[in-house]
């Protein structure tokens, strides 16, 4: 089977491999369908997070149909088309495919049947690929206790940031901030409906966002890009007593305002990934057509077009998702 391995740093090549067979009686053989390429996949790629080590085939995010199963898989017939759940917590060992495991940038990959959910007929390969990605989205909402919460500013309008706008706007938030420097996605944003899109380099968003909330800034703001600057933005557009979740996760230090934090007494949060239940929640998203995630995949490729897509795709920010197809 053709696979893309990140052989090294910055260097990803186009590989054949032997097709994976299921070795535990819980393992799935599952041809894939499509695969989201994640930021987490592009830092890997660069080094930059730490959290990839090369010789690995990446990709987490994604969908296909059950080829075969092991002998203690019952409830998966062969052809059953699936949503891949990334994360892998038997036994008390974590793994994340692509990470801890070959992932999904391949033509074929195994992982255990408990972590494989059927997609209604109603939803796509395309769209149950980004499943995953929208149950992050959804544990942060839920991490941020919205109850009572009438305005929020999202910073970053990568993936993950449109998709908790997207939830957001879903259970009835009626100020949303989208802040972004990027005009494309700005535009996506706005497309989608999804609140009041904005630049960082042409508007003062503290002002912005106190011009629409009566002076007092927003109940929450959700940071999702993972660097200093916006981490900051994060916590200067709350109210008092507001509340921050960190949902970004790309450099490991940075600086923080403690004082601020401390005076104004913010609540800061940390997300990570999902529960059971928040895939679930989101795959159930999908399929009631709540949320509409169709409108972020804004850039298709080959496997074959692997070794030079991720240097593309760095340098453009106009590319809110791209995902890998398999014909």
């Amino acid at each position: 089977m053709h696979a893309l391995m990140l052989k090294a740093f910055s260097e990803l090549v186009l590989v054949e491999m032997p097709i994976p067979r299921p070795e535990r009686p819980d393992d799935v053989l599952i041809e894939v369908e499509a695969a989201g390429v994640c930021g987490s996949d592009l830092h890997g790629y660069t080094g930059q997070s730490g959290r990839r080590t090369p010789p690995l085939v990446m990709g987490h995010e994604a969908t296909g149909r059950v080829v075969e199963t092991g002998e203690g898989v019952g409830d998966l017939a062969v052809g059953t088309r699936v949503a891949i759940h990334p994360i892998d917590d038997a036994g008390g060992v974590r793994r994340l495919m692509g990470k801890d495991a070959p992932g999904a940038f391949a033509q074929y990959v195994v992982w255990p049947a408990r972590n494989l959910v059927p997609l209604p007929d109603t939803v796509t390969f395309e769209q149950g690929a980004l499943v995953e990605p929208l149950a992050v989205a959804v544990r942060a909402v839920n991490r941020a206790g919205m109850v009572g919460a009438t305005s929020a500013v999202v910073v970053g309008a990568g993936t993950i940031g449109l998709l908790v706008a997207s939830v957001l706007k879903h259970r009835g938030v009626a100020t949303v901030v989208i802040s972004d420097p990027s005009a494309e996605r700005r535009a996506v944003a706005t497309g989608m409906r999804l609140g009041v899109a904005v630049d960082p380099h042409q508007v003062d968003v503290e002002q912005a966002v106190r011009d629409l909330t009566g002076g007092l800034g927003a109940d929450v703001a959700f940071e999702a890009v993972g660097i200093a600057a916006t981490v900051a933005q994060a916590h200067a557009v709350v109210r008092y007593g507001g509340t921050i979740v960190w949902v970004g996760n790309n450099v490991r230090m940075i600086d923080v305002d403690m004082q601020q934090v401390v005076t104004r007494e913010l609540a800061v949060l940390g997300t990570y990934a999902m529960s059971d239940d928040d895939f679930v929640d989101a795959l159930g998203l999908l399929e009631a057509g709540a949320i509409d995630v169709s409108a972020l995949i804004n850039r298709r490729a080959t496997l074959e077009e692997g070794p030079t897509l991720f240097d593309e795709l760095l340098a453009s920010p106009s590319v809110v998702k791209c995902l890998f197809t398999f014909e």
